[in-house]
């Protein structure tokens, strides 16, 4: 997978190795191959995050982490073929998402949930890519299909992340 990474803050988090580590086995265990793929990360403080909330989902709040999946139509293999006009020879691959994930509210919620904040972001991390990958949470199935998938990727964020 080809990482494009900014952290807008002056917060330290994974860093790029560890992020391309957790988004490869990601993508392996949905089916896709890394190599034909391109994801955006931004790291971002709780007004960045609350004016993105605001203007795309109409919610003056700060969130977690917030979405955008550039892939338009039904779940398939991303690759070349399949999204031609998306396909961008300068990266190699296809520029599937962009994740942008608040480092102040991985901050609370780790506190919140009792493991370490960069456990927290590596979750909020992973939660990002399902959702680029055609996974919500918005049923109940849908919900217990993308927990599963968040929890298959549990032996990899404790290895390579301490709690």
């Amino acid at each position: 997978m080809k990482l494009f990474l900014e952290n807008k803050t002056t917060i330290k988090a994974l860093d790029e190795k560890t992020l391309q580590a957790i988004g490869d086995s990601v993508l392996l265990y949905e089916g896709q191959n890394p190599e034909n793929i391109a994801v955006g990360v931004y790291f971002v403080d709780k007004k960045e995050i609350e004016q993105i909330n605001t203007q795309y989902r109409h919610k003056s709040i700060p969130t977690d982490v917030i979405t955008f999946r550039l892939l338009e139509g039904e779940k398939k293999l991303i690759s070349k073929e399949n999204f031609f006009y998306d396909y961008d020879e300068s990266i190699g691959g296809v520029y599937i998402g962009e994740i942008f994930i608040c480092l102040d509210v991985a901050k609370e919620q780790a506190d919140d949930f009792a493991h370490s904040f960069m456990r927290e972001v590596a979750e909020l991390y992973v939660h990002g890519m399902l959702h680029i990958l055609w996974h919500n949470h918005e049923e109940e199935g849908e919900r217990a299909l993308m927990r599963a998938s968040e929890e298959a990727q549990f032996p990899l964020l404790n290895k390579l992340i301490k709690k």
